[in-house]
């Protein structure tokens, strides 16, 4: 048997092992961007969740909370209006300076009942398993809480409540403050600044 024989046949496990380890290494890549991509999923879940109630938070107290414990609070024990809208129209008279504009429509707001928050905003049908005391946390964390702020800005002359909720654990690494795509910023909505409670994943 010649040298380059033997060589050759030595090379076959290092050969085989770099495979593996090659293989190793790109099926972890897959199954990470698989549970990156599952786990994300279920933090914009929860975001929407909190919006939800961020929202209900606000129609009934004017601004939103930057406070757990009392967004919970409100979620499990508050109640909302049920507010019922109707249109009234009145024909404008030919007469009216105003006429090619059409008719008049106001729109009518009447409080006609309160209902609970866990009821009208989150019932059972939509909500199985949800649980209010576990709102501040993001899912598949070693109970790590969103990032919330709120505030008030200036518009005009009128000051706006504002908020921003922010998942600053997340298991994308790339998702960074620094990434020049808001969209690969940690998955939020709302903003400090701005009077808006989009999703950067929207």
């Amino acid at each position: 048997m010649t040298k380059t024989q033997i060589f050759s046949i030595l090379m076959i496990p290092v050969v085989a092992l770099m495979g593996y380890l090659l293989f190793d290494s790109v099926y972890s890549e897959i199954q990470l961007a698989e549970e990156i991509k599952k786990s994300e999923v279920v933090v914009v879940d929860k975001l929407k969740t909190i919006r939800l109630a961020e929202k209900a938070f606000k129609v009934k107290n004017g601004y939103y909370t930057a406070d757990w414990d009392s967004l919970v609070d409100f979620v499990k024990n508050g109640d909302v209006y049920i507010i019922e809208k109707k249109e009234e129209i009145t024909p404008r008279d030919r007469t009216d300076p105003d006429y090619y504009k059409g008719d008049i429509i106001e729109v009518l707001e009447d409080t006609i009942g309160v209902e609970t928050v866990m009821a009208k905003i989150f019932p059972k049908e939509d909500f199985p398993d949800f649980n209010p005391d576990r709102l501040p946390y993001i899912p598949a964390t070693d109970d790590k809480k969103f990032d919330i702020s709120s505030g008030k800005v200036k518009k005009g002359i009128i000051e706006v409540s504002v908020l921003e909720v922010i998942d600053n654990h997340p298991m994308d690494k790339t998702r960074t403050e620094e990434h020049p795509s808001p969209k690969r910023w940690p998955l939020r909505f709302g903003s400090k600044t701005d009077v808006t409670l989009s999703g950067n994943w929207e």
